[in-house]
């Protein structure tokens, strides 16, 4: 006996239950698809400019700028917030002010995030630089935040 469910044949048709457990079987593995949205670039909050003569909460990579230090004359350290809204390879751009470039990047010491130089080649010195956040071991990338810092010289 041949089954098929096209055949308006009563003889050839599948039985009621047959033909809907047959369909169910066709679109589970589309109706098992992740349907989640793709991951956003991270979010990155107002900034914040902490000027020359101010002290440093952060140990800048790269320089002799220590946490608690003095920022130097022709410095300043930009502080941007940042989450995260999953995993994502989305860069974020962190731009220092007219006339500056970048001279150091940093983060606080247990920081939900941290960060990847994603461009230019050559970072210091640029005036932009484009960052790929990312979470911390052991924290879920989705809503993760924390700051991101980046120290500008004037030249």
């Amino acid at each position: 006996m041949r089954f098929s469910s096209l055949s308006k044949h009563p003889r050839h048709a599948l039985p009621a239950g047959l033909a809907v457990l047959a369909g169910a079987l066709v679109l589970a593995p589309g109706a098992m698809a992740s349907h989640a949205p793709a991951a956003q670039a991270p979010t990155l909050g107002a900034l914040t400019v902490i000027k020359a003569g101010h002290k440093t909460p952060v140990d800048v990579a790269g320089n002799h700028l220590h946490h608690g230090a003095t920022i130097r004359k022709g410095t300043e350290l930009r502080r941007w917030a940042v989450t995260m809204h999953g995993r994502t390879r989305h860069p974020v751009t962190l731009k220092c002010g007219a006339g500056e470039v970048h001279a150091g990047l940093a983060i606080l010491d247990h920081s939900q995030v941290g960060f990847t130089v994603v461009g230019p080649a050559s970072a210091y010195g640029a005036r932009t630089i484009e960052v790929r956040v990312n979470a911390a071991p052991k924290v879920d990338p989705d809503g993760a935040h924390g700051h991101v810092y980046a120290l500008c010289r004037k030249v």
